[in-house]
């Protein structure tokens, strides 16, 4: 039932207070989440920690669990735009697709980021870096099937995620694979690894997946 004052206008009731302090409230939690991975920046923290573990992919994200942008539900993407891109078969994407992806992360100190993943079909992949900037102290690689090179190096954003960077040497200047990993909210139950592929004169690719924390 509405209550009104004597002048015409709405009393609020306490369900009004009940729905903007939850309003504030989560606004508060996502500012301090964001405040938090930017002090471990400045504090010089470059290894995010907070994302170490074992992580499983999973197809969706609950909505009520996020706070990475404004949509209300984070789905896995397909890796297919990113691969055929690289030029992989259209077959291989569909391949990809159906394997589930588990990630172990961890810091093997304050600025070397450590992440292996694995699927049902392949072996052990592991990539490790340091952290200090995108093409600094890069370390010379090969792909898994050893026939092409890149240079692995990585960086820390201003809000504290964490990336690995390729550059895609035998494909030629401007050629670039990038992957970001982070938490998607303050709970630390589910993380976004986000892939972007870069090629000269074309549009960036960019392909989330989500993984839940399983250690």
């Amino acid at each position: 039932m509405s209550t009104h004052d004597g002048k015409g206008g709405k009393i609020p009731t306490v369900s009004d207070f009940v729905e903007k302090f939850t309003e504030k409230t989560s606004e508060q939690m996502k500012s301090s989440f964001i405040i938090a991975k930017f002090a471990r920046v400045l504090y010089g923290k470059k290894c995010d920690q907070s994302i170490a573990g074992t992580w499983t992919q999973v197809s969706r994200v609950p909505s009520s669990t996020t706070t990475v942008s404004d949509e209300d539900e984070k789905t896995t993407d397909s890796l297919c735009p990113l691969l055929s891109g690289l030029g992989a078969p259209a077959f291989v994407c569909g391949i990809v697709d159906r394997l589930t992806t588990t990630l172990t992360i961890s810091c093997t100190d304050d600025y070397t980021l450590r992440v292996v993943d694995k699927t049902p079909l392949t072996k052990e992949n592991v990539t490790e870096t340091g952290l200090r900037g995108i093409g600094k102290e890069e370390t010379r690689c090969k792909t898994k099937g050893g026939r092409k090179e890149y240079m692995l190096s990585g960086d820390v954003k201003m809000d504290g995620t964490n990336q690995f960077a390729c550059r895609l040497i035998s494909r030629g200047d401007g050629w670039w694979t990038i992957s970001e990993r982070s938490l998607t909210d303050e709970s630390g139950k589910y993380l976004r690894e986000r892939n972007i592929l870069r090629a000269p004169g074309k549009k960036d690719v960019v392909v989330d997946r989500y993984f839940e924390r399983s250690k």
